[in-house]
């Protein structure tokens, strides 16, 4: 088996077009560590993980980062790589402070209730400015928005692969079309994680 399928990857960033014409990437960081690619000497691109060395990295307007690989030298070569995510191995990541996790290790996981009833499984997380949201798909098919605090999310067991909560009154029950009107107001933010 090739060592690029026994490795596990995380994502951290996304080439989101190309800049000026002589190869640069303009690439949206997927992590919260602000100099992550000037850390690295190189990153991996898209589904084969083709390994490509760091020439420069700059930063550009915001959370965007200007990156300049080798080899990838022109304009057309470049533009091939647009919306191709970028890739490190999991051995590369950097080490969280304790009860913090990355997304990839949350994503998947099985949401319990406090009888042991299971609730669904996290299909997607919310990045909200202070904590993440869960998006959690119910076994009936049906989604249901879990905020990451403390109040709710009581322990996260990455062996047993579950998450284990306890709902706020009424976080579970169904909306009234009123509560439908002002959908996404006030919801707390997320910790963004490589």
């Amino acid at each position: 088996m090739p060592e690029s399928k026994k490795t596990e990857w995380a994502t951290i960033g996304q080439v989101v077009t190309l800049f000026g014409v002589h190869g640069e990437l303009k690439v949206r960081p997927l992590t919260d560590i602000p100099d992550r690619f000037t850390q690295l000497e190189a990153v991996y691109l898209g589904s084969d993980y083709r390994r490509l060395e760091i020439e420069r990295v700059r930063p550009y307007k915001g959370e965007m980062v200007l990156l300049k690989l080798r080899g990838i030298d022109d304009a057309n070569t470049a533009e091939t790589l647009c919306r191709q995510n970028l890739l490190i191995p999991v051995s590369q990541l950097a080490q969280l402070p304790p009860d913090s996790y990355y997304q990839h290790d949350i994503l998947g996981l099985t949401v319990l209730l406090p009888d042991g009833r299971e609730l669904g499984r996290i299909v997607d997380i919310l990045e909200t400015g202070s904590n993440d949201v869960y998006v959690v798909r119910e076994l009936d098919g049906k989604q249901v928005l879990i905020p990451a605090i403390r109040e709710v999310v009581r322990q996260i067991d990455l062996i047993r692969h579950t998450v284990s909560i306890d709902p706020l009154p009424g976080l579970l029950e169904p909306a009234t079309h009123e509560e439908e009107e002002g959908y996404g107001e006030g919801i707390p933010g997320i910790e963004k994680r490589e």
